[in-house]
């Protein structure tokens, strides 16, 4: 069961009766009358600006935009799958489709103008230290991001690949194995099984957090989270986020809508909005001073943030636009300082889009 809030500009969250372009606060999906898509089986995959993905059945469902109109369920050609058993990957943004086979490795790009597929292979080996890793004999690929025109790609013995044509990204010197990998609009964060975060790409906007505008083409730890053991990242346009072991949230990078939540005493003050350069620890305040509460899960959008706490609710700061907070428009343009949002029981976890907020609640 998902619960969403912000843009449906694109009938990207089905349909609704009276057409909503968007959700001023959570809405819990339905499915169409007349279509046979099946919400209590599917499983949302990425949500992108004009679409969203959905699985079910071992078959891809690409909901919104698809060939020009609006309000599409359409299920994702798959001529690249090479048997009713493959083992498939998706991601995408405004221009492809990303398909990735997991044993074989091969990468399929569907183009959406020219509706055309390329195929690729990662065929780059890793550089090896040893003979034992030289015996193994299986890396797939375990998880695929997408933004912009970056493509960025993790297996299973945690070797990174980048770009339409994969090349490899030496990670050798980053303590740990990679378990997790980001992207935001112009950088990327890798986290390892060690706790450790490294981050790459444009730094113009402090979102690599290392204290100054560099940007960087080798992936570097962020130093300011130097022991302390970090369980989930999350990357959002120009802004980061990671959770620590102890339920902790730092936050570092692009500020200008209060996406990074810093606000603690409610005043609009320059303070209060200024990015941040490094990795920051964030307080949490309601009506009656401050939670002490663990963070479960974290999520970006482009230009927001939501966490979920230990108590099954869910908190938004940044942009608003189009609701993606959760919060009404007229009453909340932007917030500088995290809100409680959204509370239901059960829930499994949060995500975001760019222009939305999606919560999971196990029925």
């Amino acid at each position: 069961m998902y619960y969403v809030t912000g843009t449906n500009l694109y009938g990207q969250w089905f349909r609704t009766s009276n057409n909503k372009s968007l959700f001023e606060g959570f809405q819990q999906l339905e499915k169409e009358n007349e279509t046979k898509f099946d919400l209590i089986r599917a499983k949302l995959v990425i949500s992108c600006w004009s679409y969203n993905i959905f699985t079910m059945d071992n078959d891809f469902f690409l909901i919104g935009a698809w060939k020009g109109a609006d309000n599409q369920i359409v299920k994702v050609p798959d001529q690249c799958r090479t048997s009713i058993q493959s083992n498939l990957l998706i991601a995408g943004n405004d221009f492809m489709l990303i398909l990735a086979e997991k044993v074989t490795r091969s990468l399929w790009f569907y183009d959406f103008k020219s509706e055309q597929f390329k195929r690729v292979s990662i065929t780059e080996q890793p550089i090896l230290e040893n003979e034992v890793k030289k015996m193994r004999t299986s890396d797939e690929i375990i998880k695929v991001v997408a933004t912009n025109n970056v493509y960025i790609y993790l297996t299973s013995e945690g070797n990174v690949y980048t770009g339409s044509l994969p090349n490899y990204l030496d990670t050798r010197h980053c303590f740990g194995k990679v378990c997790d990998v980001e992207c935001g609009y112009e950088h990327y964060i890798l986290l390892t099984d060690e706790g450790r975060v490294y981050t790459w790409g444009n730094g113009r906007r402090l979102q690599l957090g290392h204290g100054d505008l560099i940007n960087l083409e080798v992936p570097t730890e962020v130093e300011a989270l130097a022991g302390i053991k970090i369980t989930k990242i999350k990357a959002g346009g120009w802004h980061s986020l990671a959770l620590s072991e102890f339920g902790d949230l730092y936050v570092w990078g692009w500020n200008d809508t209060g996406q990074l939540g810093m606000n603690k005493n409610g005043q609009d003050n320059v303070e209060t909005k200024k990015s941040h350069a490094t990795p920051t620890l964030v307080d949490l305040f309601d009506e009656n001073g401050e939670v002490n509460l663990l963070i479960k899960d974290i999520a970006c959008g482009t230009r927001h943030s939501a966490i979920l706490l230990e108590d099954d609710t869910v908190w938004t700061t940044g942009w608003n636009k189009y609701g993606q907070l959760g919060l009404p428009l007229k009453q909340y343009e932007k917030l500088d300082c995290f809100t409680k949002s959204f509370y239901c029981p059960n829930i499994s976890g949060i995500t975001c889009g760019p222009w939305n907020t999606i919560v999971e609640v196990h029925s």
